[in-house]
């Protein structure tokens, strides 16, 4: 059906309007009238590149509305995108999203979870979390545990900053911009202020620095990034505001997915289909996707997700003609890290020796990584650990870590290798619970979203050279009548930029883009 070489002719923007005009001129009823729309949508021949959440929520939406011509060619031999569930130990681990806000719009993935029949859900519940600070040689270490009142204090006083605490009165006295310049510097500046007029002594000053240091590491662990490169537009614009009860799926957040893909063949979602170029654009008006197996597809309209790591490093060529220069400075400008999740199975319950989640806090000279030997292999083997936001159970399991990165060394951790990674974690395990005894993982499970070729990276966010309006830039439709290249995926969308329901939204905005363009030439 896609071949280019059957290609069957639809209607184009000036072909629907005079049909439009002949048929009002001749008294054609409103039955026929609908008929042609109806065959216009039916023969409209669309390709969406990427089989994420962005490219099959298109999809669907295409098909609900009477585009049966939808096709949707994914790289890899699994479709999701990053919601990525992995069956590991005895639990469910997710290398991509885990937890999905409880969101009232219809094109959240709540609502796609809540309608999703015989999928179990749940709310994340509390977890008692102990900071822990260790002193000692790893011998005859001593546990010293932060107060849970101290810790509370803190956590609300950065809630605030992550909600863009003073920034606006800031810009508008024109004080102190210098702060303003990342979101590290601001983070940093802003929680110098609040411990000095919060605490006296010296002693919980320097707690509360080692508590707001490992918060920052929170923050950095979910962009994955130093926070050095983050825009503070990215904390103003779209704040990290993490639900109180999150829902998760124990069984795996790919199984929302399911729900999208249920009505889509095979012929409709096509794996293992890497495409090699998108000719948008020709003097016959003859669009086309190119595959590296040598398939051709014609198309009426292209809808591109691929991950913004991809747009960086094959735009230049993957687009025929190339894309418009200020397309081109956006997908530069923005940013996109690499969240590294580790996960590791044990042979016994671990609640034998971990009662509650863990949070190391490190020496303050030696917590943020010095970007002139970031790369060093001496340094990386004696500090990536100091990089650990959390180490915690997972709910659904009695024998599986999950262990959260942030601060920094994203790509050199994702490539350490496996024996050098579960020795230096079970060093730092044993030293913040003090119990030599703690054993070796059985097993590891991490991700590897960086080293992945139809990935190259993970979460965007707004670099400090880029701004809002290059998110807009790179969502702007092109063509000339008709949208003939859209663009979706959460480097896309303003409205949860970064995250799964951006990613559906705009998948959804842009299917709907092609709908309205059918639906603007037909009028009752």
């Amino acid at each position: 059906m896609y071949k280019l070489a059957n290609r069957r002719s639809l209607y184009n923007a000036a072909a629907l309007q005079a049909e439009l005009t002949g048929l009002q001129q001749h008294g054609s009823s409103h039955h026929d009238f609908n008929h042609n729309l109806e065959s216009a949508k039916r023969n409209a021949q669309i390709v969406i590149v990427g089989g994420g959440l962005a490219g099959l929520s298109a999809a669907k939406h295409l098909l609900l509305n009477g585009f049966h011509s939808t096709l949707v060619l994914e790289a890899t031999e699994r479709y999701g995108g990053r919601i990525n569930s992995k069956r590991f130990g005895d639990t469910f681990c997710e290398l991509g999203a885990k937890w999905v806000n409880i969101n009232g719009s219809h094109d959240s993935m709540y609502e796609l979870l809540r309608n999703a029949e015989g999928l179990t859900k749940q709310l994340k519940q509390p977890s008692p979390v102990i900071y822990v600070h260790t002193v000692g040689d790893g011998k005859q270490d001593q546990q010293s545990k932060v107060p849970t009142g101290m810790v509370e204090q803190i956590d609300t006083l950065f809630r605030d900053l992550c909600r863009g605490f003073k920034v606006r009165d800031k810009v508008k006295s024109g004080g102190d911009l210098h702060s303003l310049d990342n979101v590290m510097a601001y983070f940093q500046s802003e929680s110098d202020k609040l411990i000095a007029s919060s605490f006296k002594q010296p002693g919980e000053q320097a707690i509360a620095r080692e508590i707001f240091q490992s918060l920052f590491k929170d923050f950095s662990s979910i962009l994955g990034c130093c926070l050095e490169y983050v825009n503070i537009q990215h904390v103003t614009s779209c704040p990290l505001e993490q639900e109180a009860h999150p829902i998760y799926v124990p069984t795996g957040l790919d199984n929302a997915v399911n729900a999208l893909t249920h009505d889509l063949n095979k012929q409709q979602l096509q794996t293992g289909k890497p495409v090699g170029q998108i000719q948008w654009k020709t003097p016959s008006d003859t669009q086309f996707v190119g595959c590296l197996d040598g398939s051709l597809y014609s198309a009426d309209h292209i809808i591109c997700t691929l991950p913004l790591g991809v747009l960086k490093n094959f735009s230049g060529i993957l687009f025929k003609p190339m894309l418009p220069l200020e397309k081109l400075q956006a997908i530069k400008n923005l940013g996109f890290g690499n969240p590294v999740k580790i996960y590791l199975s044990y042979k016994r319950p671990i609640s034998r020796w971990l009662k509650s989640n863990l949070r190391p806090l490190c020496p303050l000279q030696q917590a943020s990584p010095s970007p002139a030997i970031e790369g060093t292999d001496a340094n990386l083997k004696r500090s990536w650990t100091r990089q650990i936001v959390e180490i915690s159970q997972l709910p659904s399991s009695q024998h599986v870590l999950e262990v959260r990165v942030g601060g920094g060394y994203y790509d050199e951790i994702e490539k350490l290798p496996d024996a050098m990674l579960l020795e230096q974690f079970t060093m730092l395990l044993r030293k913040c619970l003090c119990n030599q005894n703690v054993p070796y993982p059985q097993a590891m499970l991490r991700s590897n979203w960086n080293s992945s070729a139809c990935f190259l990276g993970g979460r965007p966010y707004f670099s400090v050279d880029s701004s809002a309006r290059d998110v807009q830039s790179l969502a702007a439709p092109l063509g000339d009548a008709a949208p003939t290249l859209l663009f979706a995926g959460d480097a896309t969308a303003m409205h949860g930029f970064g995250t799964i329901d951006g990613a559906r939204s705009s998948g959804i905005r842009e299917a709907q883009r092609i709908i309205d363009f059918y639906n603007m030439k037909h009028s009752v």
